[in-house]
């Protein structure tokens, strides 16, 4: 694994269970002496040192001045010199960063030596051509790669802070997968298991198969922040320069609609672990924008379908929405069924910020003057509030019973449904309340999601991702993450021989993988040390056979035509852990279950 010589963010997990749930990150200047890029890397090392032969600081000599410009070497005082005994040694003197696209190219040194006593250097300020990866890491570093223009690149940018070789060796023989993720605060704690979700398929494919010709899977992890900007460098990175064919990623709805008219340009295909949108069903994408989640047409009538199942009947409705494509979207659909089917239910609606780019102090104060104004004066608070949002919702929760708990004497408590967003988030909301509140917000919260993972299979992943990841649970929604990645990779063995791995040749041999006469495959078929499906499914798709996949989310029966799954889904509850009361765990109470295709709409059925 590399990261850039400048830490970004440093990002502990701290998570467990089946939460979806958010930590710090800090910049830190390189100190050692072992790594540099630039002269600049070495100002903690020494007065007078610069960045030398092998990317090592080492102390400066007087023939040599730098301008300390990143992207600009040294340059001698000397003039060149060629030898007729000693082959040149090229070395890295510095890089430059593209302000637009954030990539990085790398200019060389040339150094000649005229005899035991001499040695001189030349600057050529040139770009390293290349037709091999081995090419640019001899001359470059571990975190070089040839690029798609056929020349030396650094995997590395400011979003693109990860980068894996097939088991962290270089090699010739590989195809790069990318994946594009907020994985810095506030969203690390419930994105970073979907990146470590996409690292654990990738190493589980090199380690059980492989492509055509020995080819194996390198991947390049990049942070987007929730950004659009930083999603576009990011894929401009994956696509245009390194030459990725596939992306898992982005993560969030509005990041997809962002960049689907990109990936259909540079014909990268993108497969979102997490985004629902209804819209992205309809995108005009040459068939490159796929999804392992299903469209929230379905979760806004199971969510609008639950409200008034409750115990007693609303009179009274709250709807909160976060304002992005996801919330946005799904609150219309919701709030529309809701109101045509229960015309004598009193709703309001409330939008709130997307967090995203805001302070806490601003956040604090959006969300306040949101919550005072659906709760409403004494005598007039709704009963029942819906939030359709993400792990934000946890706070807005705990605003509201601040609200409640203010009153004298107590109202009525309130009840809370939220979307799937919030609904692996909601042992995080138990853990942050106060003791008093804890058994009450058990009692009166609970959330609507799809079903995301098949038992058996899940346990299965959530094993080996523990072991993984040093005994860190894996969330739920990880399932959709390396579902995804094994989809793109058992769907490039698919390709057919000859043919070059493209995006759009990725897309088009997904048909092989959801074919109910092909051999069917479950992700949880293992023998010994060795996942079986993985060399199972590559061998039957590499001989022009079809396969019917079932992941760790479950079937994956993918509309070829959508790009995306339809399944039915649950309404989850939280208890007590076993003895651990002031600990909560989601718990589903009650199933979701759709019409026959192709109907939108179904029913709650309880679980035994």
């Amino acid at each position: 694994m590399f990261t850039a010589p400048v830490s970004l963010r440093t990002s502990p997990l701290g998570l467990a269970g089946l939460a979806f749930g958010l930590a710090l990150g800090a910049c830190t200047a390189i100190t050692e002496f072992a790594d540099c890029k630039v002269d600049a890397d070495c100002a903690g090392a020494g007065n007078g040192y610069v960045c030398g032969p092998g990317n090592k600081c080492v102390p400066g000599s007087d023939d040599t001045t730098t301008t300390g410009d990143p992207g600009t070497g040294p340059t001698s005082t000397s003039q060149p010199t060629t030898s007729t005994t000693e082959p040149p040694d090229t070395t890295t003197l510095g890089t430059e960063t593209d302000a637009v696209t954030s990539t990085t190219t790398s200019t060389t040194e040339t150094s000649t030596s005229t005899g035991p006593d001499t040695e001189t250097t030349t600057t050529t300020g040139e770009q390293v051509a290349c037709t091999a990866h081995s090419e640019c890491v001899a001359a470059l570093g571990d975190d070089h790669v040839c690029g798609k223009a056929g020349v030396c690149v650094s995997a590395l940018t400011a979003e693109c802070q990860t980068f894996h070789w097939p088991s962290d060796e270089p090699a010739d023989k590989v195809v790069f997968v990318g994946s594009i993720m907020a994985t810095s605060p506030p969203f690390d704690a419930l994105v970073l298991p979907l990146q470590n979700a996409v690292q654990l398929a990738v190493e589980d494919f090199n380690a059980n198969a492989d492509l055509p010709g020995g080819v194996k899977i390198a991947w390049i992890g990049c942070d987007d922040e929730g950004s659009a900007a930083k999603a576009m460098a990011s894929l401009t990175h994956l696509s245009e320069t390194i030459g990725a064919p596939v992306v898992v990623g982005p993560i969030f709805s509005e990041l997809v609609l962002h960049l689907a008219e990109q990936a259909k340009t540079s014909g990268t295909l993108l497969i979102s672990p997490t985004a629902s949108a209804k819209e992205i069903t309809d995108l005009e994408d040459d068939g490159l924008v796929w999804r392992t989640i299903p469209s929230d047409v379905y979760q806004a009538n199971a969510f609008a379908d639950r409200i008034p199942q409750l115990t007693p009947a609303p009179q009274k409705v709250a709807l909160l929405y976060k304002d992005d494509a996801y919330g946005n979207s799904l609150h219309m659909d919701a709030f529309a069924r809701l109101s045509s089917d229960n015309p004598g239910l009193e709703i309001t609606t409330h939008q709130y910020p997307n967090p995203v780019g805001l302070s806490q102090a601003e956040l604090l104060q959006m969300y306040g003057t949101v919550i005072a104004s659906a709760w409403g004066a004494p005598g007039e608070h709704p009963d029942t509030i819906g939030i359709i949002g993400t792990t934000e919702a946890n706070d807005i929760i705990l605003g509201f019973m601040n609200a409640w708990s203010a009153e004298n004497p107590d109202p009525p408590l309130p009840r809370f449904v939220v979307s799937h967003g919030v609904v692996a988030a909601l042992p995080d909301l138990i853990a942050k309340a106060k003791d008093t509140l804890k058994p009450v917000l058990m009692q009166i919260t609970e959330g609507v999601a799809p079903i995301i993972f098949d038992e058996a299979n899940f346990n299965n992943f959530n094993i080996r991702y523990k072991i993984r990841f040093n005994d860190q649970a894996p969330i739920t929604a990880a399932s959709l993450s390396y579902d995804g990645a094994m989809v793109l990779m058992l769907a490039m063995a698919g390709v057919p021989e000859g043919e070059p791995i493209t995006g759009k040749n990725v897309a088009a041999a997904i048909a092989k993988l959801v074919d109910k006469e092909g051999t069917a495959v479950s992700f949880g078929e293992v023998m010994g040390l060795s996942l079986t499906f993985i060399k199972k499914a590559r061998n039957i798709l590499v001989t022009g056979g079809t396969v019917d996949l079932k992941g760790v989310s479950g079937a994956l029966d993918f509309d070829l035509t959508a790009g995306e799954v339809r399944v039915n889904l649950l309404g989850w509850g939280i208890d007590a852990d076993m003895g651990m009361p002031d600990v909560g765990v989601l718990d589903p109470k009650r199933m979701y279950v759709l019409g026959p295709a192709p109907s939108t709409e179904g029913m709650w059925v309880d679980l035994p």
